[in-house]
């Protein structure tokens, strides 16, 4: 058994699929195959089950998940501790914005100043980042909502906004172009797509229509998603309108393939959040990187 063996095995349960686990590691998706491929005969089961739809981890995999995740984190201790010339290792999780929307910059900014550390990033919602790092599998965690967990520390970094994301319609473009700013009831009647639970977009969604007196059951939800770029796409194909972080939508605004619409109240405003355990002793140079977010987002 060796390490990229277990690399491979870890990825491809922590992405969801080979494809993104070859993306992520750098690989070719036919060496992380291997890679599994090799794992499973030394070990004489399946770990992964495999189709054209889905990637399914069965009870045996899961079970050497916990192992492997283990043996990497030793492994990687054993590499920063004793050998000088490795480079220092920062494990976190980062709900759907931060990872796509503010890590790439961010992480490219530090590197330039900070060669010597390099990251290990797993995408998931803002729950399951806080529970990682609850559990320890990570350092920290960057996400987008503030669950008050005591265990936690929760430090505000950068702030954002939900805006009413449409297609470009006739009835949008009507609603755009009227004298009075268009307000989120003159959206009831049209299909909505909304955010799956646990996305931090989705929490700050429910409090803005709980301050404003609105149900669900008020809206004419055509499709729930737990992907925002099929969200996104869903929108510019005209299949409805939803509510989104301004800078995951940005990027569609400015080639003019989707409208954006303010919230009439301030209550859409909201905050991304470092995320670290009470519980665990920050090696110097997670400290560091802490606060150079912190830093970075009071100069950009």
């Amino acid at each position: 058994m060796e390490f990229k063996q277990l690399e491979a095995f870890v990825a491809v349960v922590d992405y969801g699929s080979f494809s993104e686990a070859a993306r992520r590691l750098y690989l070719t998706q036919p060496t992380i195959s291997a890679h599994i491929r090799s794992l499973e005969d030394e070990l004489h089961m399946k770990l992964i089950i495999r189709t054209t739809k889905k990637t399914t981890i069965t009870a045996k995999g899961y079970q050497l998940y916990d192992s492997a995740v283990r043996m990497l984190e030793i492994r990687n201790n054993l590499l920063e501790n004793f050998t000088g010339a490795h480079k220092h290792m920062i494990d976190l999780a980062a709900s759907t914005i931060p990872s796509s929307y503010l890590l790439p910059e961010l992480l490219a900014a530090f590197g330039k100043t900070h060669p010597d550390v390099y990251f290990h990033s797993i995408q998931s919602d803002s729950s399951e980042s806080i529970s990682r790092v609850l559990d320890g599998t990570v350092d920290l965690a960057l996400v987008g909502q503030n669950t008050r967990d005591e265990s936690c520390v929760f430090i505000p970094f950068c702030h954002d906004e939900l805006v009413i994301a449409t297609p470009v319609t006739d009835h949008y473009l009507a609603l755009k172009d009227r004298e009075t700013p268009a307000i989120f009831h003159d959206f009831l009647k049209d299909p909505i797509i909304l955010r799956e639970k646990g996305s931090g977009t989705k929490k700050e969604m429910d409090l803005f229509l709980e301050r404003t007196g609105i149900t669900t059951g008020n809206l004419n939800v055509i499709a729930r998603m737990n992907d925002l770029e099929s969200i996104k796409k869903s929108i510019v194909n005209g299949l409805g309108f939803s509510i989104l972080s301004a800078r995951s939508v940005v990027d569609l605004q400015k080639t003019k393939q989707i409208l954006l619409f303010p919230l009439e109240e301030s209550a859409h405003k909201r905050s991304f959040y470092i995320v670290y355990s009470k519980n665990r002793i920050l090696k110097s140079h997670v400290r560091q990187f802490i606060h150079y977010v912190k830093e970075y987002y009071q100069t950009v």
